[in-house]
């Protein structure tokens, strides 16, 4: 039954009542006095109200009742309990259509968390996939590096310790062409095996800006390879994170080339900032990608520093000049240069 039509029932029964005790009092009373016919109405009237009282009473206690259930209902659902319902009373009136709608809620509510939930699974499951696919990927990286360049020197001064050894045995001349061919191959297996450890050991931001972080990585390589570094920061604001996380990598990359193709003594670091973007320029005074041959060009850690400036939406480019290469990358800028 709807609250309404309880509400006119009860309006009815109290309107009724009423009329029944005045028809009563007037039908019985013809011959009593005025003030004993307006006591029996008083007394009529007090009857018709404690009757309406105890009916009112009676129904908003179980009112009262229904709509606790559903505030209990509601704080449970909110501290977590999804799947607590509210008792459906077969009233059919208000209170039950929101009970219902209540329930309702609940269940979405609880397709949705487990759906969720779901889709965490997954993701948690694809993210584990995708770094077990990129170990695979740097093992088989490292993999071909060694043997495409520190096997096979390793190879070759293994032939030239041979050749030497019986030049030696048989008094034949070139020994010191040999011995000098031997600590070239050496020195050259031993920078491919520093770059490939600086591709093994990648340096972290750990919470310092790109500035900072790129100034004690070059320092680092300049006091273990002797290498002279120079840096020079052109940018006073903070850049966004995501640029300086891309560019750190892009720069540890960069000086890996360098130590192991470019032959160079000197490094040079600028970041820059234009009108429309910021710049960061890797250049050496090696022997330039023309004089390095194509086998020995490292074509995966290029591509791996162009995919990280086109997650910024720039560009890589490479440069020769005379000494040495030079490297670009730029990133355009969020704000292109309106406050300037």
């Amino acid at each position: 039954m709807r609250l309404q039509t309880t509400f006119v029932a009860l309006g009815t029964v109290s309107t009724l009542t009423g009329a029944a005790i005045t028809v009563a009092v007037l039908g019985i009373t013809h011959t009593w006095t005025l003030p004993q016919r307006i006591l029996i109405v008083l007394l009529g009237v007090l009857l018709t109200t404690a009757v309406i009282a105890a009916a009112s009473y009676r129904l908003a206690q179980a009112f009262r009742r229904r709509l606790y259930e559903i505030e209990e209902a509601a704080v449970l659902m909110a501290g977590g309990r999804l799947h607590h319902r509210v008792t459906r009373f077969g009233e059919h009136d208000e209170i039950d259509q929101v009970a219902a709608e209540f329930n309702r809620m609940g269940e979405q509510l609880e397709a949705q968390v487990d759906m969720l939930q779901q889709l965490a699974a997954e993701n948690q499951h694809l993210t584990d996939q995708a770094k077990r696919m990129a170990t695979i990927e740097e093992r088989q990286r490292v993999a071909r590096e060694l043997h495409d360049s520190v096997s096979q020197d390793l190879f070759a001064l293994t032939l030239l310790s041979a050749t030497a050894i019986r030049r030696l045995e048989s008094g034949l001349p070139k020994l010191p062409e040999n011995l000098a061919q031997i600590a070239d191959l050496a020195t050259r297996a031993q920078r491919e095996m520093r770059a490939l450890l600086l591709h093994l050991r990648p340096v972290e931001l750990e919470g310092r800006s790109f500035q900072e972080a790129a100034d004690s990585f070059l320092r680092g390589i300049a006091e273990r390879h002797s290498l002279v570094c120079q840096f020079t920061y052109g940018i006073a604001e903070s850049l966004p994170a995501a640029i300086e996380e891309q560019w750190f990598r892009i720069l540890q990359e960069a000086v890996a080339n360098v130590l192991k193709h470019a032959n160079a003594t000197e490094l040079w670091v600028t970041v820059d900032k234009r009108m429309t973007a910021y710049e960061l320029t890797v250049s050496d005074n090696g022997v330039g990608m023309a004089n390095v041959p194509q086998e020995a060009t490292d074509t995966y850690g290029l591509q791996a520093m162009r995919e990280r400036a086109a997650r910024l939406g720039g560009r890589l480019e490479v440069l020769s000049r005379n000494p040495g290469t030079t490297l670009q990358v730029v990133i355009p800028r969020a704000d292109r240069g309106e406050n300037e």
